[in-house]
């Protein structure tokens, strides 16, 4: 006999499970009776309809959202050429490449994915329709949580469920889900900053499905509503879910560790103690600019993608930096398997053959380094100018990209990575069919395997770093991939 597929959120089981992580939420909010909850074993019939339903509904959404990013981000970094897993326990195949349907790590995140969206939809269909004080807005931001479900599904996996034990429909499909939610919050929300979110959330939908004319159309309304929006995940310290970016990044001496031209960027989460958690701004301006700018390179429009990315490098540059205390990072001289350079006299190349550059590696073990929390970049407004050809901004461009989204899951996607359906969803779900493509993973043929991409040759002596691949060139080197730059 099947088991129910571990995409089903149940209702009888989250029901009195989310009336207590949302009583939990409150809690720490200052902002939650305890006598408000008689029995956090309350029913699904006692929790529907009762007052403030929605509204803790709504909020326990919200939790699991955070949750949905945290697994998110921290394992498709892993899978990029952003960071290399040197001491955690976090799994090591994602590293190698390597993304299977057996792995638990595709699992979790399947799962994840399916219990956001069907806490969505149980919110949105029977919760608030049970509930006389849920508003508009309310219903717009479930329907933009139940959105993001199906936008990290269609930019990381090739196919998945777009509903419980539902048929496997492709990546484009569950794209076009979570743009029809976007539409739908955006068309009765009232609130104008949660109206600037389903913007961008558009816009970023649009990219990945490859419609330039409605990713840039949103892009630029985002930009005339808010030049510096940012839309932050906001983490609780006490009652959870913490960073968990930023635990890897700096809980202990040899944990995730970036790429040594990416060295300056990280930790982008600082620990700034017990009781602060950084955000993750997983949506902001910067996207807009990028998705304008690509659009006009795809257009052969040379000039015009240079003056956006001008405008893109300015607002980088007024994002906030904060000066860390660092010296606990010994990049690796304690017990991980790759010594990473700890010194700003090392030299980086970015390939092979490359040209050696300075200001890519910090000092951590002299005291405070300076780093940027929102956004960051290496490149230069001279460098922008320089451009003189498409595939060279293309190159400048998805540089900026790698830089400017580091830490924030985004990665990739770029790189045309895509998971594949978990083997749990074959087993319970008699819509799945085993053996079928999408239970194997996406991995583009340009994509170097064992480690490739986070490979490099570290010569302490002479204070070199030299990156085994260049991945932004071999992006634009295969720009006519039906993997990749989804203008193109």
């Amino acid at each position: 006999m099947r088991r129910n597929s571990f995409a089903r959120a149940s209702v009888r089981a989250v029901a009195p499970m989310l009336t207590l992580v949302a009583s939990s939420l409150l809690i720490s909010c200052g902002e939650f009776k305890p006598t408000d909850v008689v029995n956090p074993n309350v029913t699904d019939k006692a929790f529907i309809g009762s007052p403030g339903a929605g509204a803790v509904w709504l909020l326990g959404t919200q939790r699991q959202f955070v949750i949905t990013l945290n697994d998110v981000v921290v394992n498709t970094e892993l899978a990029s050429d952003n960071y290399f897993n040197n001491y955690t326990t976090f799994a090591q195949k994602f590293d190698v490449p390597v993304l299977e349907f057996i792995d638990p790590q595709v699992t979790t995140i399947q799962s994840d994915i399916a219990t956001l969206r069907e806490m969505g939809t149980f919110g949105l269909d029977t919760v608030f329709a049970h509930d006389s004080s849920v508003t508009p807005n309310n219903r717009a931001e479930l329907l933009f949580y139940r959105g993001m479900a199906n936008l990290f599904a269609g930019e990381n996996f090739v196919a998945l469920p777009a509903s419980a034990n539902g048929p496997i429909v492709t990546w484009q499909i569950l794209l076009g889900s979570a743009i029809a939610d976007f539409t739908q919050a955006r068309s009765i929300s009232t609130d104008p900053v949660a109206t600037q979110s389903y913007t961008m959330a558009l816009a970023r939908a649009y990219y990945r499905l490859g419609d330039k004319a409605n990713a840039v159309k949103e892009a630029t309304a985002l930009l005339a509503a808010n030049p510096t929006f940012i839309r932050n995940a906001v983490f609780d310290p006490i009652n959870g879910p913490s960073n968990t970016m930023q635990s890897v990044l700096t809980s202990s001496v040899n944990n995730f560790q970036p790429l040594p031209r990416l060295d300056f960027l990280d930790p982008k989460y600082p620990n700034r103690g017990p009781n602060i958690q950084s955000p993750i701004a997983f949506l902001k301006a910067e996207e807009a600019h990028l998705i304008i700018a690509e659009g006009l390179l795809s257009d052969n429009n040379v000039a015009g993608a240079k003056d956006r990315l001008q405008q893109l490098l300015t607002l980088v540059q007024s994002r906030k930096t904060e000066s860390v205390d660092d010296r606990i990072q010994l990049r690796g001289r304690a017990g991980g398997k790759i010594v990473y350079p700890n010194s700003s006299d090392t030299k980086v190349a970015f390939a092979p053959g490359d040209s050696l550059l300075s200001g890519y590696v910090l000092t951590r073990s002299a005291g405070n380094i300076v780093v940027p929390t929102i956004s960051g970049t290496s490149v230069t407004s001279a460098r922008i100018n320089a451009i003189t050809t498409v595939d060279d901004g293309l190159y400048v461009l998805y540089l900026m990209r790698q830089e400017i989204f580091i830490g924030e899951g985004r990665r990739m996607a770029d790189l045309g990575l895509r998971m594949p359906v978990a083997q749990t969803e074959i087993l319970a779900n008699p819509n799945a069919t085993a053996g079928a493509a999408y239970t194997q993973g996406q991995i583009p043929p340009f994509i170097p395997l064992a480690f490739g991409m986070d490979s490099f040759t570290y010569d302490a002596t002479a204070k070199t770093a030299v990156m085994a691949f260049d991945m932004n060139r071999i992006l634009v080197q295969n720009k006519t991939s039906p993997f990749v730059l989804p203008f193109e």
